[in-house]
């Protein structure tokens, strides 16, 4: 077995031609060590009940190296930003294209069978328009459907930042500044909406209690289907523009 640190509690395991990241988290709520994946981080998460027992999760993990790589093994291979790629936006399928002339990305919805993202400029900076595109759709979805949740719960959320996360899909702090991944533009409309909708839930409750689900509901009612595909087709999203 060969254990390498490549970042703060992030372990390289190499054993038996295996080679799988492991992250340590110290849960304190934990009872005993344990090991998932992080399907969106593509690594293993040893998680550990207090610091001391760090190295007895790691060990732990080792011993399910096997099952660790066959899970990874088994996500989404990795997307590349490039011309003749197919990527979904707001969960209808595109086909990136090179574009000839022009500045700015545009779409064309008269392309049969599939639309065609259009990707002006040099073909070295090709995936970055695309990455940039993405972010600013994002940012217009999540934008417009924070609002309309942030009116139903009568609150009002300080910013809105779009960032390229890649352990959750979004967050809320306590001065009420949600951040969302930009990928949740490439996943059916509903999706997003769930996740805004999460999201402005916690500037009233902190927490995932029963109170907290009542708040999503009121913006969000199907929030159960919503997450339920996230959870079982998510990971596909997070290889997307790798």
């Amino acid at each position: 077995m060969v254990v390498a640190e490549s970042h703060p509690r992030v372990f390289l395991i190499a054993k038996s031609g295996a080679s799988v990241p492991v992250r340590v988290h110290i849960d304190k709520r934990a009872r005993r060590v344990s090991v998932r994946i992080d399907t969106m981080a593509r690594e293993a998460v040893a998680t550990a009940p207090a610091a001391r027992h760090a190295l007895d999760a790691l060990s732990f993990a080792t011993e399910r190296v096997d099952w660790i790589a066959e899970r990874l093994g088994a996500l989404p291979p990795p997307i590349a930003f490039r011309p003749g790629v197919y990527i979904p936006l707001r969960g209808v399928i595109h086909r990136l294209k090179q574009a000839e002339g022009g500045r700015t990305v545009k779409i064309d919805r008269t392309s049969a069978p599939t639309p065609l993202i259009l990707v002006p400029g040099p073909r070295e900076a090709f995936a970055d328009k695309v990455r940039a595109f993405l972010r600013a759709s994002a940012r217009i979805d999540f934008a417009e459907r924070v609002a309309v949740h942030a009116e139903t719960l009568k609150v009002t959320p300080r910013s809105i930042a779009i960032k390229d996360m890649r352990s959750r899909w979004g967050s809320c702090s306590s001065e009420a500044r949600l951040n969302f991944t930009w990928r949740l533009v490439c996943a059916p409309p509903f999706a997003l909406d769930y996740v805004a909708a999460h999201e402005v839930a916690h500037i009233k409750e902190m927490n995932h209690s029963a109170k907290f689900w009542k708040q999503v509901e009121r913006c969000y009612p199907d929030w159960r289907e919503a997450r339920t595909w996230l959870h079982e087709r998510g990971s596909a999203l997070h290889s997307i523009g790798d």
